[in-house]
């Protein structure tokens, strides 16, 4: 079995503008910038057989070109927060790309859950006790005009993700579409 996600890699000049916004915030767990990603579909532990599957699905798969910016910050998990974020801009054709893969993961046999896409780049897991909660709503609300640079994706990246104690490590295991 292998916990495994698709998912959009950053540009480094993303994962820079990422990182110094980071730092201004007020949390003691950082993501470390080598694993900012926006998650499109998350396959949880996976067997090899049907990762081989989906992988042959997505070699012949057309990645769109997709237009991004990050705008704002937010926080997953409403009166215990657990995840502090970077907001993706809404933007049309990311929403189809995804629910396409959503698509295709679940004809080569995933359950998938239902849920709302809402994308994002995770900069912090959050534990109780961690953090102050006043302090960090302050700093959201103060930083909310915060913004990247837009950007453009080519690619999809299907990761491996290694739980550790101090935190997941991911490994791309592999890319479809052109690099730009």
């Amino acid at each position: 079995m292998i916990r495994a996600f698709l998912a959009l890699e950053l540009p480094q000049h993303i994962r820079s503008q990422l990182v110094l916004q980071q730092y201004l915030l007020p949390v003691a767990r950082r993501v470390p910038p080598e694993n900012f990603h926006i998650t499109l579909v998350f396959l949880g532990d996976s067997p090899v057989h049907q990762l081989e599957e989906l992988h042959l699905a997505l070699s012949n798969l057309r990645i769109p070109p997709l237009q991004l910016q990050i705008k704002g910050l937010g926080l997953f998990g409403k009166d215990t927060p657990h995840n502090l974020h970077a907001v993706v801009a809404p933007d049309a054709a990311l929403s189809r790309f995804q629910a396409k893969l959503v698509t295709l993961a679940r004809g080569c046999g995933f359950t998938l859950p239902s849920r709302r896409f809402r994308p994002h780049v995770t900069l912090s897991y959050l534990r109780a006790g961690s953090f102050d909660r006043i302090e960090l709503e302050t700093a959201i609300v103060r930083d909310a005009q915060f913004a990247t640079d837009p950007f453009e994706l080519r690619e999809l990246a299907l990761f491996r993700s290694v739980l550790r104690p101090d935190g997941a490590e991911h490994d791309v295991l592999e890319r479809y579409g052109s690099a730009v």
